[in-house]
């Protein structure tokens, strides 16, 4: 189990990392190609529109078939997305076909992952394995970024061919090492688990999970237009802010969240909603590069602390047979959040820079209330 599981961290990075490292080449690659505006938005947002698509299919699939031939599957066609990018970096239509096919193979790949922890866990341990899955998120996050910006220094393609690489090493090693690992046999024995997939409980957790990802893209994507109407931040000064708070969230999930036992979540939940709830309301008022990085530290650790038992408490809501069903509608919603938030995010702020922050907290507040909700009657309804 332990192999397993490093594999399983090690695909759920360069999931995030893939996504993350288009960030700094494709504006550059936009501005070489002499292509309108228009397209670098459409680039970035194609991959979330397919993920948002195509992967509850995928989750059916992994029920039906199993994790690990779905996976490999994801993989091979994740790997097949970052070549082809390399390949035709210059060809405008095959960027659009390469973003496309990321979004569809990477719902395979997340589903799956998530899925497989699921089955390997029992509900006491299933906190502290996905708090180290959300800590490769966070990882990856970081350093898909910072890897894109310093290769394509070299060439815009060399950032995809070197995950590429990767990504065809990591599906070798799953067709060779990698276990099944969901048993219909034991799913059926959880009688305490509604049997319809789509409960009062399981919405109320799915419309959190979007609000939470929606509110933090949303931030990410208007925060360094509103601190340079503030402060002047500069490209470097936003990196390192990012990169601050991405450690920091990492370091949440991979130590703090990976010790809250099962049944202890909803104060931990909370108090992430109440900070993240704060540090909206808190941003406005930015005066320095300090205080800017002070809430932006504190939104990236909220969102930490509960993101990830959300979706640790997603996979307690249903069987086996149903979870990769139930991971990858998760997955669409966390695509449909980063696809709604910088849009209506940054449409705010072309009328009032201040107003998306304020957005942000009262959403956040809406979200509080649905998990109150949840954790008052929605639970095993």
């Amino acid at each position: 189990m332990k192999q397993q599981f490093k594999l399983l961290m090690l695909i759920q990075f360069f999931i995030y990392f893939g996504f993350s490292i288009v960030i700094p080449v494709i504006p550059a690659l936009v501005h070489s190609l002499n292509l309108n505006a228009f397209h670098m938005g459409l680039l970035l947002a194609s991959y979330s529109i397919v993920s948002f698509i195509a992967a509850p299919l995928w989750g059916y699939l992994s029920d039906k078939y199993g994790r690990k031939k779905v996976l490999i599957i994801g993989l091979i066609g994740f790997t097949i997305s970052f070549l082809l990018f390399g390949l035709f970096i210059d060809n405008l239509a095959m960027l659009y076909t390469s973003r496309v096919l990321g979004g569809l193979f990477s719902g395979a790949c997340f589903s799956t992952t998530t899925s497989m922890v699921s089955d390997m866990t029992t509900h006491e341990e299933r906190n502290k394995y996905m708090g180290l899955m959300g800590m490769m998120i966070g990882l990856g996050f970081i350093f898909g970024p910072a890897v894109g910006g310093l290769l394509s220094g070299i060439s815009y393609q060399i950032p995809y061919f070197v995950t590429a690489v990767i990504l065809t090493i990591i599906a070798l090693f799953c067709m060779f090492t990698i276990k099944e690992t969901l048993q219909l046999s034991d799913s059926d024995t959880q009688e305490h688990i509604n049997p319809k997939l789509l409960t009062p409980a399981i919405y109320l957790l799915l419309f959190s999970t979007f609000i939470v990802t929606f509110t933090m893209s949303g931030m990410e994507s208007s925060f360094q237009l509103f601190e340079i109407e503030k402060i002047n931040i500069t490209a470097t000064q936003m990196g390192m802010l990012f990169m601050v708070g991405g450690l920091i969230n990492a370091g949440l999930q991979g130590g703090y969240l990976r010790k809250v036992k099962n049944g202890k979540e909803l104060p931990v939940i909370v108090t992430g909603q109440i900070i993240t709830i704060i540090a909206f309301i808190m941003l406005p008022f930015s005066m320095n590069l300090m205080y800017a990085g002070f809430c932006l530290v504190m939104l990236m650790s909220g969102n930490a602390l509960v993101r990830t038992l959300l979706t640790s408490q997603l996979t307690k809501e249903t069987s086996n047979n149903k979870m990769g069903k139930l991971t990858s509608i998760s997955y669409s919603m966390d695509s449909l959040g980063r696809i709604l938030g910088p849009l209506l995010f940054t449409a705010i702020l072309s009328k009032n820079i201040e107003m998306p922050f304020y957005f942000g907290a009262i959403t956040s507040v809406v979200g509080l209330m649905l998990l109150l909700i949840y954790f008052k009657k929605g639970r095993f309804v």
